[in-house]
C-alpha cells in the first residue's frame, strides 16, 4: 500500500469527497455544453492540488508533525482508507495527533515505514463484537467491484464467537484513543500477502490483534487491492479455550470471504504464521 504522491489518485477522492464530486459535475456540464468529453485529469490534478495543500498546510503539519516524503503519504493514505472502512460502520476514526498525545511514537512509525514498504498503518477500532464486524463485512461486500462474497464475506468459527471479547480487547501496554465507544490503535502491519513470519506456534509472537487484520483487510479491498492471506494463515494476538487455543485469520479465495477459527497453540506449519504488529 506505499504510494507515492500522483500514483493514487483515489486517495485526493477518499480524503475529499464532497469536492470530488463537485469538480466531477461541474467539468462534465463544462465539457457538455462544448460538445466535448470531460477531461478527468483535470479534476484530478485539482484533487491532488488539495490533498497537497492540506498535508503540508497547518493540518497536515499538526497531524503528521516527525513524519516526511513517502512516509508520510503512506500514513495519510492508510488514514484515508480506514475512514472510508469506518464510515460504512457509522465510525470516526480519531486524527493522527489524538495518537501521537496518547504516546504513539510517530519518528518509531516514520523510521519503521521507511525500512519496510510492506508496512501499513492501521488505525483499528475495538469493542464493536462479532456481531458489529458481520454487518460491516456484508456491508464492505456491496460496494462495487468489492472481492467478498454476499452470502458470507466474514465467517467467525463458533469458538471465536464464544469468546470474541477475549480477542475484542486492546493487548496490555498498547497505546490507544476513546472515540464514539471504541477504543482505538494505531500500529504497523506487515501486509505481503504470506506472513511475514511463516512456520511458527503462537508462541513466537508478537501477533496482530483480530481488529487490526479485520482492518487490514477492508482497508485494502477499499483501496482497490487484494486482500492477503489468500494462501496462507496468519496468527491473531490472544487465546481462548483456557490458553489451548488461537485464533488463525486467512481470506478464502473460492468462497470469497475472511475465515476466523482456532488451532492449538502450539500448531506450526509452512502456510501458517505471524504479523508482527509495530507501534
Amino acid at each position: 500500500m506505499a504510494s507515492v504522491p500522483g500514483e493514487h489518485p483515489q486517495l485526493a477522492r477518499l480524503l475529499f469527497a464532497d469536492l470530488a464530486e463537485e469538480l466531477d459535475g461541474a467539468l462534465a456540464d463544462s465539457q457538455h455544453a462544448a460538445g466535448g468529453v470531460p477531461p478527468s485529469s483535470q479534476a484530478e490534478q485539482l484533487l491532488e492540488d488539495a490533498a497537497r495543500a492540506a498535508r503540508e498546510g497547518d493540518f497536515g503539519r499538526a497531524a503528521f508533525a516527525g513524519v516526511e516524503g513517502q512516509e508520510a503519504d503512506r500514513l495519510e493514505r492508510a488514514f484515508a482508507l480506514a475512514s472510508t472502512v469506518a464510515g460504512w460502520a457509522g465510525l470516526t476514526v480519531p486524527e493522527p495527533e489524538a495518537f501521537w498525545e496518547q504516546g504513539v511514537d510517530h519518528a518509531t512509525l516514520a523510521r519503521a515505514l521507511m525500512a519496510d514498504p510492506s508496512l501499513v498503518p492501521v488505525p483499528a477500532p475495538y469493542g464493536l463484537g462479532a456481531a458489529r464486524w458481520t454487518i460491516l463485512f456484508r456491508t464492505v461486500a456491496r460496494q462495487p467491484a468489492s472481492p467478498l462474497s454476499l452470502a458470507a464475506p466474514l465467517v467467525l468459527a463458533p469458538e471465536v464467537v464464544a469468546e470474541f471479547g477475549q480477542l475484542d480487547a486492546v493487548p496490555r501496554g498498547v497505546a490507544s484513543v476513546r472515540s464514539g465507544g471504541q477504543e482505538w490503535t494505531l500500529r504497523l502491519i506487515p501486509a505481503g500477502q504470506k506472513p511475514a513470519l511463516v512456520g511458527l506456534s503462537h508462541a513466537h509472537g508478537p501477533h496482530a490483534t483480530l481488529s487490526e487484520l479485520l482492518m487490514l483487510q477492508l482497508m485494502l479491498i477499499a483501496g482497490g487491492e487484494e486482500p492477503i492471506d489468500s494462501s496462507s494463515f496468519t496468527w491473531v494476538h490472544g487465546a481462548v479455550g483456557g490458553g489451548r487455543f488461537a485464533a488463525r485469520e486467512l481470506f478464502d479465495a473460492t468462497d470469497r470471504g475472511v475465515r476466523v477459527n482456532t488451532r492449538e497453540v502450539g500448531n506450526q506449519g509452512p502456510y501458517l504464521g505471524a504479523r508482527p504488529p509495530i507501534g
